[in-house]
């Protein structure tokens, strides 16, 4: 490599410690992220994204192999060298590096896009990708260039610049939000190195020496702030989301929706900033107009299967949020479309069940237990008022005047008095009884939050052989001696 024009840094090809030092002062030695103008320097940057692209192939080739067999002491060599903390630095600041592109990001001011130059190789983009591809993995190698850039000084400043950077196309971005995100799950250190960056990044008096931690005087801009930011470009810049099948902005959606899970459980550490109220406000906004979208486009399903997961941890006002602005009908949805997988599609028990259905029932759970019209609205879909409903409280009404009872419970009819097959309330009774412990709990506990924690109405509408461990466990009904509630 050549640091200028009137050195080259040479090294034996045997001496890794003497080519990491030579790959460092090469990167030292690079010009800063405005000097590119995309005219003069198009065929460096032609060359240099080549050798990025090439880069990133090799890596991720490398990481399948490895799943297979065991590489060779060449190529283990070859990928080594690839993962010093120089070439990971070089990545970061390769990504740095800024050019015009044609699509506006969050940060941009002006909703007129940026110049296109058409010739200029994306640099940036195929610098994230190789970073990504160096850091991302659990083998030793990996887990050291990781932690070298996360330790680093300028690491995180790199990434954070890059995050903030408006005028960016989409592809780019998404690059960018997936390291971000990956940090966040493998190194939660990373988080507050981030955080500060960001406020250094973004403060406004020009002094970095001493940044003011007071949250209460002190506009928000960390890593929450950025991450939402995007998000609701993405989703509301045009043309209208989803767009095309080519259209990138669903990946991105969806990538930034996992990173703000990743981060939101990383535990209560200290120097994780509480998220500030409007960002809250436009987090809740975004997702709930996501849930309304249809589910017939698989790419949008799939976010609405992230947004789902974020609402595990959603706080406690977020239900009446929910019901205000429609947002509780298209989350039965989901629960629907994923019962009807796993009881009807697949129609035996599998591993995946409780990956399917869990996150959606436990987080209708959270919404029910905490607010009571969540609870009505959700109750509406899974058992609908109309005639049948009407036939059930005649049925539910002639069981319990038998005066057969158990325990709590006042009727004793071993069946549901009222669910058709194919229905909503079939699939989740069905699921009741499922081989997997957290599948059959977490429906056994949305149905019995549903019925008002009520064991009557529970055993009426599910049947007393569906609900009979679940009513010991709730200590309603005495299991057999034996039976392990």
């Amino acid at each position: 490599p050549q640091g200028d024009a009137d050195r080259n840094l040479d090294w034996d090809d045997d001496d890794e410690t003497a080519a990491n030092e030579a790959t460092e002062e090469f990167v030292d030695a690079l010009p800063g992220a405005d000097s590119f103008d995309g005219t003069n320097n198009e065929m460096d940057l032609g060359l240099l994204a080549s050798l990025l692209r090439a880069i990133g192939l090799f890596l991720r080739w490398n990481s399948q192999v490895a799943l297979i067999q065991s590489s060779d002491d060449v190529s283990k060599s070859c990928v080594s060298r690839l993962k010093f903390k120089s070439m990971v630095l070089l990545y970061a600041k390769c990504m740095d590096t800024e050019i015009p592109s044609t699509q506006t990001s969050p940060t941009t001011t002006n909703a007129a896009t940026t110049p296109a130059i058409d010739a200029c190789p994306d640099v940036p983009r195929f610098a994230a990708i190789c970073l990504f591809r160096a850091t991302y993995g659990d083998d030793p190698t990996t887990s050291t260039a990781r932690k070298l850039f996360v330790d680093s000084l300028d690491g995180c400043s790199y990434l954070m610049r890059a995050l903030l950077r408006g005028g960016q196309p989409v592809p780019r971005l998404f690059s960018v939000v997936r390291n971000v995100h990956h940090l966040i799950a493998a190194c939660p250190k990373s988080i507050p190195k981030m955080e500060m960056a960001l406020k250094t990044l973004t403060a406004v008096d020009g002094d970095n020496d001493e940044i003011d931690n007071d949250d209460d005087t002190e506009q928000r801009n960390g890593l929450s702030e950025a991450l939402v930011a995007t998000l609701a470009w993405a989703y509301r810049s045009d043309p209208p989301f989803p767009g095309n099948n080519s259209d990138r902005r669903p990946d991105l959606v969806l990538e930034i929706l996992r990173a703000l899970y990743a981060l939101d459980n990383t535990g209560n550490d200290p120097s994780k900033s509480r998220p500030s109220d409007d960002t809250m406000n436009v987090l809740a906004a975004v997702l709930c107009e996501l849930l309304r979208f249809s589910n017939a486009n698989e790419r949008v399903y799939q976010i609405k299967l992230a947004v789902v997961t974020l609402l595990l941890n959603a706080p406690e006002g977020y239900g009446q949020y929910l019901v205000t602005n429609d947002g509780i009908a298209p989350l039965v949805d989901v629960l629907s479309r994923q019962t009807s997988l796993v009881v009807i599609e697949r129609n035996h028990n599998s591993s995946d069940d409780a990956a399917t259905v869990v996150p959606v029932t436990l987080a209708l759970l959270r919404l029910v237990k905490t607010n009571d019209a969540a609870r009505r609205a959700v109750k509406d879909v899974v058992f609908p008022p109309g005639a049948a409903e009407e036939a059930f409280a005649r049925r539910a009404s002639a069981e319990v005047a038998k005066g057969v009872t158990e325990g709590a419970s006042r009727a004793k009819n071993m069946a549901p008095l009222d669910a058709p097959r194919g229905t909503l309330r079939w699939r989740l009774v069905r699921l009741m009884t499922w081989v997997d412990s957290n599948v059959k709990r977490s429906a056994c506990e949305l149905l019995w939050m549903l019925c008002g924690e009520d064991a009557t109405e529970f055993v009426l509408r599910t049947g007393f052989g569906n609900a009979i461990h679940f009513l010991g466990i709730r200590g309603c009904v005495n299991l057999p001696a034996g039976v392990d509630g």
